[in-house]
């Protein structure tokens, strides 16, 4: 799939411009949105996930001067600098001048890949026996316990997962999902939507139920109602090798571009 310049900003754009919202009233998180410099940082949640700098693009002059502000913001913050470089990015020589500031690349890549004509597509039919329902304020402590599960993450993570999640329900923009069979949660999901465009991620599977269909049979629904809110075209994101991209073309989605991340050690 080949694309310019302009569209991966577009897509690379997606996740601030929802997570934006959010900042106002989720203390300790923060989202940047610049022509320069992409940039957000939760203070609650230190995962790289969500602490990143991204489309860094500037002039070979300015770029070094660039590169030690998002190293002070996240040093002031306590937390490790990371920048995710795409073809977006510029200059070109932009991972080398990362490597010779200490920075590390980290393996894997990202791949992000998309599926397009969302409003044409044909609804393929779902095990009745998946029930896909959004997450209530009432549902927040049960997808949290099920994400922190799924991701076989230590139990104290629960109560800030909480905390982080709370405040999303009912926002317009990013919707979160629970999967249950026989009436127990299995798995997670976080659909967040901006314009025609629709990232379907952090999905979180049991680990019973991994290597089945269930995240087929979450997708279908979950995507089924974003269309109905006008969503066209669906961003994934995924780290999970070629195994999983390859389960994603088969679904219908191309290969749009890679990113690759860099952790000052």
């Amino acid at each position: 799939m080949s694309l310019d310049i302009q569209k991966i900003v577009e897509y690379e754009t997606v996740v601030p411009a929802c997570s934006q919202a959010l900042s106002s009233f989720m203390p300790g998180m923060d989202t940047i949105l610049r022509d320069d410099l992409v940039l957000f940082s939760s203070k609650d949640y230190p995962s790289p996930d969500a602490n990143r700098a991204f489309l860094l693009r500037q002039t070979p002059e300015k770029i070094d001067a660039l590169i030690e502000e998002v190293i002070t913001y996240f040093k002031e913050k306590d937390l490790p600098a990371t920048i995710m470089v795409s073809p977006a990015c510029a200059p070109a020589d932009l991972p080398q001048r990362l490597l010779k500031r200490g920075f590390v690349r980290q393996e894997p890549d990202e791949c992000w890949l998309v599926l397009e004509h969302l409003q044409s597509a044909r609804v393929p039919k779902t095990n009745p026996k998946i029930v896909v329902k959004p997450v209530t304020k009432n549902d927040v402590g049960l997808f949290a316990e099920t994400m922190v599960a799924a991701y076989e993450m230590g139990s104290d993570w629960t109560p800030m997962l909480e905390k982080i999640l709370e405040p999303s329900v009912g926002t317009p923009n990013i919707t979160n999902y629970m999967a249950f069979i026989n009436g127990k949660a299995v798995a997670t999901m976080t659909a967040m939507r901006h314009k025609e465009y629709v990232v379907a991620g952090s999905v979180g599977i049991l680990p019973e139920h991994r290597g089945t269909s269930l995240i087929f049979n979450m997708a279908v629904p979950v995507l089924s109602q974003m269309r109905n809110e006008g969503a066209d075209t669906v961003l994934a994101q995924t780290t999970l090798g070629p195994m999983f991209e390859r389960f994603l073309r088969i679904c219908g989605f191309k290969q749009a571009f890679k990113r690759q991340s860099y952790i000052l050690e």
